[in-house]
């Protein structure tokens, strides 16, 4: 009974007519990855993607990060129900084949989502973004999401690194965000951004694939963990010895390692400016 209430917890069996449309994929909550793992990649080459600009990336941050909001609490968005819209709208996409990019986004839900309950308050957010931007949006989304709920996966994901581990991440990655950046490394924040991705998508459902090796995933560019990396960079330096179960903790030393760094780069500053007033004044 243990085990029933487990796989059939909030989990609900669809029975459809022959003439109706429905998604034969269909994913529960936190399964899109592990039933079409790629299905970002298979997106992008059948529907032409564009970045969203720096000035409106900054806008829909703030208005999904609660503590930045312009919104009262009452108002505030629901992150989980946004990203659920996302993940089925990426169904949609893939199952109907969309080629044309330049469908509004909203459109699209009036189209084929007329029954799903969405807030008013981010259907303002989508206004002006077609399906271009859809990868764009979904991962700003899921950033988002994933900060306040990696934290949860299971306990077996999270073995600690050893000092050998450590030391490997921290001869191979760049601290550096600027366009001076060591092209032979592997930027800092890239490699904490495709952890989080990797933990978001792969890990909150209980999978056995912790013993796996985690360059498994981290290799396979077309699982779309990466963004803006030299490839070449990554397949030559990734780590051997880390394991899918280390993923975690990697991204856990890499987070305090960044932050360590930008810290010791202020008290740098300040240093320098408090001998250059010494000496000026």
């Amino acid at each position: 009974m243990k085990l029933a209430k487990k796989l059939i917890h909030n989990r609900v069996y669809f029975e459809m007519e022959d003439n109706q449309f429905y998604l034969k994929n269909f994913s529960f909550k936190h399964e899109l990855f592990y039933y079409s793992p790629r299905i970002l990649f298979e997106i992008k080459k059948i529907l032409p993607q564009e970045p969203i600009s720096e000035e409106k990336r900054l806008i829909i941050l703030a208005l999904l990060d609660p503590s930045k909001s312009l919104y009262n609490s009452s108002n505030s968005i629901d992150l989980p129900e946004v990203i659920s819209l996302f993940e089925t709208i990426l169904c949609f996409i893939k199952e109907l084949s969309i080629k044309n990019n330049n469908i509004l986004i909203l459109d699209l839900i009036d189209q084929w989502l007329k029954l799903m309950r969405y807030d008013i308050t981010y259907a303002d957010i989508l206004k002006e973004f077609s399906l271009k931007h859809i990868i764009s949006f979904y991962e700003l989304i899921e950033e988002q999401v994933a900060n306040s709920i990696i934290d949860k996966i299971d306990e077996k994901f999270k073995t600690p690194l050893t000092q050998q581990m450590k030391d490997s991440i921290k001869n191979i990655i760049d601290y550096d965000d600027s366009e001076n950046q060591n092209q032979q490394r592997i930027p800092a924040k890239a490699f904490a951004f495709a952890l989080k991705r990797f933990i978001y998508r792969f890990l909150l459902v209980d999978f056995n694939i912790e013993n796996l090796n985690l360059n498994t995933y981290f290799l396979d560019f077309t699982l779309n963990l990466w963004s803006d990396v030299n490839e070449e960079s990554v397949e030559k330096l990734f780590p051997t010895c880390l394991l899918v179960s280390h993923a975690y903790n990697s991204y856990n030393f890499i987070v305090e390692e960044i932050e360590k760094t930008m810290n010791e780069r202020q008290n740098s500053r300040r240093g320098k400016y408090k001998k250059h007033k010494k000496y000026t004044s």
